[in-house]
């Protein structure tokens, strides 16, 4: 099988993080982005979203696009690790936080503190860091208080067990941290200790260290904000 998506994606992340759990191996195509698409790829994807997976390489023509259903799938083509929860509460909050990362947490991460910084740098402009804290702010509002509130006490997001919903919500914020907005742990410190125990998982500190090899190779230099 191949998946298709920038590395920098956090949806593509999400899918590599889950596969990196399960021990599956698959070809990448790093090509797919924002900033230019293979000529070929609306056949994979009409929509033009990435990340996709393609079951079998050989046949671009049925493709399983959205991060959702490729990890939902790798799910069900290997079960152990399990990152769903069996249980119903479990698992129906598991969904339902996966939703909030790749919705309403990435909307504001990528459009309000990732794009000012990275995309300007990208294009050779300036990195807008008072956009980018305005950004900040906004989203220490609600969705930082409210993904702290939903940690309680507790090392993972729902129920006991290392799950999908640890998994969307670390893959985005690591596009925060990458732009230097680390979580800051005196106003966020379940939030911001959560997100220390999933970048030491192999899968995850896998992806951190792409990111590392990433900035030191491309010559943007990304001032840190909060620490």
């Amino acid at each position: 099988m191949k998946l298709l998506g920038a590395p920098l994606s956090p949806f593509v992340r999400k899918a590599v993080i889950v596969a990196a759990e399960k021990n599956l191996d698959y070809e990448y195509d790093p090509r797919p982005s924002p900033l230019g698409w293979p000529e070929d790829f609306e056949k994979i994807n009409p929509l033009k979203r990435i990340p996709a997976l393609l079951p079998d390489a050989d046949k671009p023509d049925f493709a399983i696009n959205d991060s959702s259903a490729i990890c939902a799938y790798f799910e069900k083509l290997q079960p152990e690790p399990a990152l769903y929860p069996s249980a119903a509460e479990a698992y129906g909050r598991a969904l339902w936080l996966e939703e909030v990362a790749d919705t309403e947490l990435a909307n504001k991460v990528g459009m309000l503190v990732f794009r000012p910084v990275f995309f300007n740098l990208a294009a050779g402009k300036p990195a807008d860091i008072d956009s980018a804290k305005s950004g900040f702010e906004k989203l220490s509002e609600v969705l930082l208080p409210y993904l702290e509130s939903q940690l309680g006490d507790a090392n993972w997001f729902a129920g006991d067990m290392f799950s999908i919903a640890d998994i969307a919500v670390t893959a985005q914020l690591m596009n925060l941290n990458m732009v230097g907005f680390a979580v800051p742990e005196d106003r966020f410190p379940r939030l911001r200790a959560h997100y220390t125990r999933c970048i030491a998982r192999p899968s995850i500190a896998a992806c951190v260290e792409g990111i590392e090899k990433f900035i030191s190779t491309s010559g943007f230099k990304f001032e840190r904000i909060i620490a």
